[in-house]
């Protein structure tokens, strides 16, 4: 057992949260000294916000690519120490501790030589130090939303610590990319020394206009003040537009030219876990995406919802252990736009999956629709069963999980592949990818 946890096991749940953040920045300022500050020297752009940010840094690092530079990125879906060949992160944590972090870093710099490092920062990282040492030349706002208050027990004590990647930088001159169609915006912008703002209006500094946004893209024209060019994305959903501006506003910002940062969006065909697209000869298609929060899963959708010419069937649960808050808000929302429901185990940790479920349909009861629930509280069956359910024109929501997670069960953990589950519901049906 390490000394944190004998640590956490000892000390009152209240004391241990004060003093996290304090053991945090110092385990981060000795292993700083002892990897002899990795990330000194680098391009460091740091992606923050409630959603978005995987996709956002790997757009950022595409379009960084495209531009001839040598680029790491680190995010909750993947890890690309700098070769292009992506690993999947099956740590469960977005930003890693800073000892697997900093040896991430190190070998990221020793083995490609990259110019970026993109680092999908989170509330939780910033809160603890674990990126202490590490100086931000930019900072990305995706948005900010209800989320991980079971941790930061207020909107305002999670908010404050999202804002410490824009106070970090004050240190290094460096600059803000905020979305400026954010309700949340007000609170981050004059906190760098330099803001961009991005969105869909004519007010931001770069911003888009003739969204054409399907099912299985998008595309728009991208205005930055130089000139307009169009921008064609293979990431389905509207609110994949923000990510691309998001990327966009950032690559300008280091002097890559529009054409390059069209040409970068347009390469990445997907991202694990964000949006996957999968449509099948039967005349169905299923969707894989992390939504694992109510303002993920209304954006999805409300997104989904018109693309969509048969049924909207849903299959998701919640992780255990986490903000109950917004069990019963995600119930109601599901119910509120899809005609099916199917409600399984996602990460339960220590809770009974039947009580979380049980939550989720206290919201579900609240809407004044009345959509078809289907419980099945193992999570390949409850695919399968949506499988078997769907029909021609329908969308499978397959929500809440990654693309790869660990899921604790009483046999010990257990790797888990969303993708690999969903092709054996089909191949049972005789139902084949097209």
């Amino acid at each position: 057992m390490s000394t944190r946890s004998v640590v956490k096991k000892l000390v009152p749940k209240g004391t241990f949260k004060r003093i996290e953040p304090y053991g945090h920045r110092a385990e981060a300022a000795v292993t700083q000294i002892r990897q002899g500050f990795p990330a000194k020297g680098l391009h460091v752009i740091g992606v923050t916000g409630s959603a978005g940010k995987t996709t956002t840094t790997t757009l950022i690092a595409s379009i960084l690519r495209e531009a001839g530079y040598k680029v790491a990125y680190f995010t909750t879906a993947e890890s690309d120490f700098g070769d292009g060949k992506p690993v999947l992160n099956t740590s469960r944590m977005t930003t890693l501790q800073v000892g697997p972090l900093l040896r991430s870093i190190r070998k990221a710099r020793t083995d490609n030589a990259i110019d970026f490092l993109i680092l999908e920062t989170t509330a939780h990282a910033l809160q603890q130090g674990r990126v202490q040492g590490i100086k931000y030349e930019i900072g990305v706002l995706t948005n900010f939303s209800h989320e991980h208050l079971d941790y930061f027990g207020t909107m305002d004590a999670y908010m404050a610590a999202k804002q410490l990647m824009f106070k970090k930088l004050r240190r290094t001159g460096g600059t803000a990319i905020i979305n400026s169609d954010d309700t949340y915006a007000k609170h981050f912008l004059k906190i760098a020394p330099k803001d961009v703002k991005y969105g869909m209006h004519a007010t931001a500094n770069v911003y888009a206009s003739n969204v054409k946004a399907t099912v299985n893209g998008s595309t728009f024209v991208l205005h930055t003040g130089k000139k307009l060019v169009t921008v064609e994305t293979h990431l389905p959903g509207a609110f994949n537009i923000y990510n691309c501006l998001a990327a966009a506003a950032t690559a300008l910002e280091l002097g890559v030219s529009d054409d390059v940062i069209a040409s970068g969006i347009a390469k990445l065909g997907n991202v694990p876990g964000r949006m996957e697209r999968y449509a099948t000869d039967a005349g169905f298609t299923a969707i894989i995406d992390f939504a694992h929060t109510p303002d993920s899963f209304e954006k999805l959708f409300k997104e989904i919802r018109p693309l969509t010419k048969g049924r909207m069937i849903a299959v998701f649960g919640c992780a255990g252990e986490r903000d109950k808050g917004r069990r019963p808000i995600q119930g109601k929302l599901a119910a509120d736009y899809c005609e099916v429901i199917v409600l399984t185990e996602d990460d339960p940790r220590n809770e009974p999956d039947e009580q979380i479920v049980a939550e989720i349909q206290e919201g579900i009861a609240k809407s004044k629709k009345h959509p078809q629930v289907v419980v099945n509280l193992v999570r390949e069956k409850a695919i399968d069963q949506a499988v078997s359910l769907a029909r021609k024109g329908d969308v499978i929501l397959l929500l809440s999980k990654g693309p790869e997670q660990t899921i604790e069960k009483a046999g010990g953990p257990k790797p888990w592949d969303e993708l690999k589950a969903l092709k054996s519901a089909l191949r049972h049906h005789n139902i084949k990818l097209v």
